[in-house]
């Protein structure tokens, strides 16, 4: 029997038609696996152990009444087969301990994604090694410094918070916008905490190129348009979807940091490409595989199933 945990956000609110970590586990329960679920507030460690308070869970496709949870159970991590780390940002301190906790899983239970890589590929910065395939990026807490930037690159910038997910925080200033000051000082907390300020690429307005790669290959593509009275492409905001293939060159972007993603650990990555430029790589918990199956793509829950448990382990 294969055993799984899945490290989450509580289920019960969740939108089952659009959540990949419920068709992951959707997938897994097909094939006859044990599900088991937790918070990182079920995480602990004594000594060299990591524990998980967790429940067995069942899953159904009837929204509102799509789980069912055994009692709770404190079991090792080596009674696991595969853990995923599925938890939504905000990636603070407390999802950090988390990964200390996932660290001490023993050689025999496959993490995924590796706690090391978590750290160390943070989503909105990761992209500052790839210089070309990336629009100019800067990372700072000088505000000065980031209202400077907007010159460098044209006059517009987009400001991102380093610790969001699902477009959180994200605003673009463009040129006479009288809130632009103000904008960087709460982003920045009066300058005591570093942010992104990124080139404004003009090509968002017509989508932004979700890109799920599986294992460091890229699987299929998916094109997010935002609706018109926001930047943001997030799917969850109100972004329409389609499938989309991919050009050659954001195949050689792929082709490019893939290697490295899967030598790190990583095996489910969505990225994010605006015009051809590298916006964003998303390793915590990437969604898109739900619209991409119901669009005719691959099932890449499936395909993550199989990797999750083929892939070559343990990984450097």
């Amino acid at each position: 029997m294969t055993r799984h945990l899945f490290v989450v956000d509580p289920l019960g609110p969740i939108d089952i038609g659009k959540d990949s970590s419920f068709a992951l586990m959707w997938a897994a329960q097909l094939r006859g696996h044990e599900i088991h679920t937790c918070d990182t507030d079920g995480l602990s460690a004594v000594g060299v152990q990591g524990f998980a308070r967790c429940r067995q869970t069942m899953v159904r496709k009837r929204q509102g009444d799509h789980h069912e949870l055994g009692p709770v159970q404190s079991l090792p991590l080596g009674a696991f087969d595969v853990v995923w780390m599925r938890k939504d940002p905000p990636f603070d301190m407390q999802y950090i301990a988390a990964t200390y906790v996932l660290d001490l899983a023993p050689a025999t239970t496959r993490v995924w994604s590796r706690p090391a890589a978590l750290r160390s590929w943070n989503e909105k910065t990761s992209l500052l090694q790839f210089g070309d395939l990336a629009p100019k990026t800067l990372l700072s807490r000088d505000i000065k410094q980031i209202l400077a930037f907007a010159g460098d690159v044209g006059g517009s910038m987009v400001l991102k918070p380093l610790g969001y997910s699902g477009g959180n925080g994200i605003v673009a200033v463009h040129p006479g916008d009288l809130n632009a000051r103000s904008l960087v000082e709460i982003l920045t907390r009066q300058g005591k905490e570093f942010i992104v300020a990124q080139q404004y690429l003009p090509a968002v307005r017509e989508g932004d190129k979700r890109v799920i790669l599986v294992n460091g290959v890229a699987r299929a593509g998916l094109l997010r348009i935002p609706p018109a009275d926001d930047l943001r492409g997030n799917i969850h905001i109100g972004a329409t979807t389609q499938i989309a293939p991919l050009t050659a060159a954001e195949q050689r972007i792929c082709e490019t940091i893939g290697p490295l993603l899967r030598a790190a650990g990583h095996l489910f990555v969505g990225i994010d490409l605006i015009g051809e430029k590298l916006t964003e790589i998303n390793v915590t918990s990437p969604t898109g595989i739900h619209e991409i199956r119901d669009q005719g793509g691959p099932d890449l829950a499936e395909e993550l199933l199989d990797a999750a448990l083929s892939a070559p382990w343990p990984v450097n």
